[in-house]
């Protein structure tokens, strides 16, 4: 949800900062004071049109900054493809010149606006006259059907997913093996890398011998002279006694002692080891350095082998294990083409069987989505009927279609006919903003536990309602912001009685200059401003007395609504 929204030089925002709470939260305030110039922040800052007149008056740029508390939220997935650091809390920044040119920032990574709005997405919808919805969206409508009956279609789904991935791979296998005008000369190609390469004759690890062999005789002169030196040091040393001569001295002096001393004993064992381990050393050295050779002829012919196995390399992989693969790569390839009509044929009998289970999925799919549209329509209807839109008709196109899509053959949209006498029409084309709202309104409250964006905005949803319906509009609000961070514009104080947190947005002039300001209201200050809201500036104690019964009956639904839904 929304916790914080700093703001500076925004409209006639100079510098403001204002913390949201959880639940319902009202904006209220004299027509003109800048209530929608902070919905207009909030739109700006995850995506929204950008403009010049929005940057203040005198001022190059703009910057507002919006931080998200991301508990329980579902946009990890989208935060880790686009490599951006996941915490607790998100923050967007955005930076506007007046030259249009723009910064924005999430969690301090640069980003486009084209991910900036695939972001804003899954954290918030706005709700207003100018403003698109997600259930504006034709696309997003199949997704809402579905999850109204998750737990018959979702099976459904996971293996319509299944069939149609296998679909696509043996499509792509056709026509990758039909599909190529010049089969001869790519199996010509084919042919001649094969054979290129079992020329070589490359084996696993051969490249490392042969630098180990290479790397023994170009060093032979040294390695021989060392090791023959190390020999003559432990066996036969012409400048006096070799080692083992001197440890067998010592183990003879030892045998003489131990008889006395019996600690000597375990020390002659332990030196009489290690003079036998030496001894063995010493054989081997000796027949190591008998083995060691220089071979001019030898070297050379290591050196060209080297050579020519990195020119493979440079063709054909980084490695003889990679060569190897790409060989057994190019065989399967070439096997392909060859048979390529017997596996064609095959391949084909394989996609009619899935393309009937297909279809067989995709019918199932498409009768759940009938009898799913028909019971939501009821529910829409009852909700509809509530907000004040009682003579609205509500239907749920689902026609199947011959081509599938990823989530079955449906082509789903809802349509809408506000008033007696219009035809059915698709939402986006709804032109009344009050009547609009309420039907978004209306549909977030049957998918309530559905939806998954945690933060909705309502811009003056209470245009042209009052009196009762204006309280079911109010209730029907709160109803959502049970489970949703709810934000709302509003002049009723039906829909003010009810918030969790209420905010009061005023202008005041100072030296020439108009600054917007918002300030969070306590209790007692509430009722005072619902009283205006019930008669004007001028508070009398009949309306003081009629707001504090409000609220007080305002808070009894509230309790009521939170019971049933939570």
């Amino acid at each position: 949800m929304l916790v914080v929204l700093n703001i500076k030089n925004f409209a006639l925002i100079q510098e403001l900062s204002v913390e949201f709470g959880a639940g319902f939260n009202i904006l209220s305030g004299e027509t003109g004071a800048g209530k929608s110039i902070l919905i207009d922040t909030i739109d700006y800052v995850l995506g929204g049109k950008f403009s010049k007149e929005l940057i203040r008056y005198g001022e190059d740029k703009t910057y507002v900054e919006a931080i998200f508390d991301m508990e329980n939220n579902e946009i990890y997935t989208l935060l880790n493809d686009l490599n951006i650091e996941n915490d607790e809390l998100l923050v967007v920044s955005r930076e506007t010149t007046i030259s249009g040119k723009s910064i924005i920032k999430v969690n301090g990574k640069t980003i486009v606006l084209s991910q900036l709005k695939r972001i804003r997405e899954k954290l918030l919808d706005i709700h207003g006259q100018h403003q698109n919805q997600s259930l504006l969206s034709k696309g997003t409508h199949i997704l809402y059907l579905d999850e109204y009956n998750s737990e018959n279609i979702s099976p459904l789904l996971e293996q319509f997913e299944i069939v149609k991935n296998r679909h696509s791979q043996i499509e792509d296998k056709i026509n990758e093996l039909k599909g190529n005008d010049d089969r001869e000369k790519i199996l010509d190609y084919i042919k001649f890398q094969i054979d290129d390469i079992e020329k070589a004759k490359l084996k696993p690890g051969e490249e490392e011998d042969l630098r180990e062999q290479y790397n023994i005789l170009a060093n032979a002169e040294k390695i021989s002279s060392s090791l023959i030196n190390s020999y003559n040091y432990l066996n036969n040393n012409p400048q006096g006694n070799s080692v083992l001569e001197l440890l067998s001295k010592v183990i003879s002096e030892f045998s003489h002692s131990e008889m006395h001393l019996e600690k000597i004993k375990d020390k002659r064992v332990q030196v009489e080891e290690a003079y036998y381990l030496l001894e063995e050393s010493t054989r081997d050295i000796r027949d190591i350095a008998n083995e060691i050779y220089y071979d001019e002829n030898e070297l050379a012919a290591i050196n060209e082998r080297i050579y020519e196995i990195s020119l493979y390399k440079k063709k054909y992989g980084d490695s003889i294990d990679e060569i190897l693969k790409f060989l057994e790569k190019l065989k399967n390839q070439y096997d392909e083409f060859i048979n390529s009509e017997e596996i064609i044929l095959n391949l084909k009998k394989e996609l009619s069987v899935i393309e009937k289970d297909m279809s067989e999925i995709g019918v199932k799919l498409h009768e759940f989505r009938c009898m799913s549209a028909k019971d939501l329509e009821v529910r829409i209807k009852e909700e509809l009927s509530y907000v004040g839109l009682e003579k609205a008709i509500i239907k749920i196109d689902v026609n199947l279609s011959e081509i599938a899509n990823n989530r079955g053959y449906d082509d789903v949209q809802f349509l809408i006919s506000a008033n007696p006498g219009e035809p059915l029409k698709p939402l986006e084309k709804v032109l009344s903003g009050g009547e609009l709202s309420r039907i978004m309104l209306a549909l977030k409250c049957v998918f309530v536990d559905k939806d998954k964006i945690p933060t909705l905005i309502f811009d003056e949803i209470d245009t042209g309602i009052s009196g009762a319906i204006g309280k079911r509009v109010g209730e029907k609000m709160y109803q959502v912001s049970v489970k949703h961070q709810v934000l709302c514009i509003t002049h009723l104080p039906q829909i003010a009685a009810l918030s969790d947190n209420h905010y009061f947005v005023s202008k005041k002039v100072e030296n020439g200059k108009t600054f917007t300001q918002i300030r969070m209201l306590n209790e007692q200050d509430k009722v005072c401003e619902i009283a205006k809201m019930i008669g004007g500036d001028n508070l009398s104690d009949v309306a003081i007395d009629n707001s504090r019964e409000m609220v007080k009956l305002a808070n009894i639904k509230k309790n009521e609504i939170k019971n049933e839904f939570i």
